[in-house]
């Protein structure tokens, strides 16, 4: 399956931060397959990654990139390109059953909210570089060898 044929794609922070910042090691790779996305692919993220997103940029790489993402993700969510899951009482009560289940596992609470996310929208593919998404059977998207 190439990129361009993903109905529905989960962007997680590592994606985010990747097509954002110039001088991420995946740069490169993220910038090519988010602009292989088809318009008609349908994109989901959730609040906790907006917030995770923005804290590192702010500070790794400045308020500028910081304020520069709040300014895309607004515009994308008003638009309805990206779909922002905002958490309620429901997901966070199984957000918290996640963090039990896994306990094996260093996932963090944004991770876990991800995986109900992801189950919850039946969403199979990830675009991001977290490995815990292999526990629950996704798939990340670019296809990388890691560095």
């Amino acid at each position: 399956m190439e990129a361009k044929d993903l109905y529905k794609c989960f962007i997680d922070t590592g994606g985010l931060i990747a097509l954002l910042d110039v001088t991420d090691p995946y740069h490169k790779e993220a910038s090519a397959f988010y602009n292989s996305l088809k318009k008609s692919t349908l994109l989901f993220t959730s609040t906790l990654v907006i917030s995770e997103t923005y804290t590192w940029l702010l500070y790794h790489c400045g308020h500028s990139l910081a304020n520069r993402f709040l300014g895309i993700i607004e515009n994308a969510i008003k638009t309805d390109y990206i779909r922002s899951v905002i958490p309620d009482t429901d997901l966070i009560n199984k957000t918290h059953a996640v963090l039990r289940a896994y306990e094996d596992q260093n996932l963090s609470y944004p991770d876990a909210m991800s995986f109900v996310i992801v189950e919850q929208y039946d969403i199979q593919n990830i675009f991001g570089f977290d490995n815990h998404f292999y526990i629950i059977k996704r798939s990340l998207w670019p296809h990388i060898k890691k560095r």
